[in-house]
């Protein structure tokens, strides 16, 4: 890489280093979902940059506060945006110093005093019983109507994929492969996640059939795989979680929080217990950090030995 490019086209630069020569902590190069994300991170700050007459080469500290001041404005109170956004800075930064394209570093102090947060909540999941108990429940019933077909297809897939309400919301007939040697789902890119395609838990498999092939003959001329109304209108937040709601309280089961988060997160665990890596996990949560994965995981008792699929 030519140093010219880091003037030229900065975003070009960056994203050329970041899938050639940049590396995580541990040293190993970072995998494609972490690449996407850091360049869209690193997109919004070259563009805060540009907005306020600065290069990669003349920005200081203050410079970075006021991206935070901006980047406060859209996150929730309590995240990790802002520190993530600073080791990415750092990062960045000590590269540039390095190829003599900076003297000074502004965000290695700014850095040494933050720290992580050591009071993130613990994330909600069902226990490994109370998952067999609700993929009981996602089963085909004689005489369903094609409403609770669709309801109980749907908390099977968010307990069989682990995808999120908005990627549910968004699924696509076709993004459904349920008749494949192994049967799977589509996810499509959205945001800085790239697609990908996650692998359908057994138990999800018949109700799925069972509502693939009812969903098919309707004549509505919508391409989404979950349909509201028989307009083809998408499902929305608050019916989606209903749907989650109604199958647990079918299995006489309770929660603080009885969402489509509570059966990701049970989802993800039940692939740790059985042994999966934290970047596995991760992978099949479309995420490019391996956090969740890791914060689930010290929900496990160290003693089970992990099960098999």
């Amino acid at each position: 890489m030519t140093l010219a490019l880091w003037t030229s086209d900065p975003e070009a630069a960056y994203a050329q280093w970041q899938r050639t020569e940049a590396a995580g902590a541990d040293r190993r190069a970072f995998a494609e979902q972490s690449i996407v994300q850091h360049c869209a991170m690193f997109a919004r700050f070259n563009r805060f940059l540009i907005a306020h007459g600065q290069a990669l080469t003349t920005f200081g500290s203050d410079h970075i506060n006021g991206f935070f001041e901006e980047l406060a404005r859209d996150c929730a109170p309590g995240t990790t945006t802002r520190l993530r956004y600073l080791k990415l800075i750092d990062r960045l930064v000590r590269h540039l110093v390095a190829m003599e394209l900076r003297l000074a570093n502004p965000a290695a102090q700014m850095l040494a005093s933050e720290t992580w947060p050591e009071d993130e909540p613990t994330p909600i999941y069902l226990s490994l019983a109370d998952d067999r108990r609700l993929q009981s429940a996602c089963v085909l019933r004689p005489e369903t109507d094609f409403k609770s077909l669709r309801n109980t297809a749907i908390v099977a897939t968010f307990l069989g994929a682990g995808i999120t309400a908005a990627e549910c919301r968004y699924l696509r007939l076709s993004d459904l492969d349920i008749y494949g040697i192994r049967p799977d789902v589509l996810v499509q890119k959205r945001g800085p996640r790239i697609a990908r395609r996650v692998p359908l838990e057994p138990f999800a498999l018949d109700v799925l059939r069972e509502y693939y092939d009812a969903r098919a003959t309707l004549p509505c001329q919508s391409e989404w795989l979950f349909l509201a109304t028989a307009a083809g209108k998408p499902m929305k937040d608050d019916t989606l979680g209903k749907c989650v709601r109604i199958a647990m309280l079918s299995v006489n089961m309770t929660a603080a929080d009885m969402s489509p988060r509570l059966l990701r997160n049970t989802y993800a665990r039940r692939h740790l217990q059985a042994g999966k890596t934290d970047e596995e996990v991760a992978n099949l949560l479309g995420l490019s950090s391996h956090r969740t994965s890791a914060r689930l995981r010290q929900t496990l008792e160290p003693s089970v030995v992990p099960l098999g699929f």
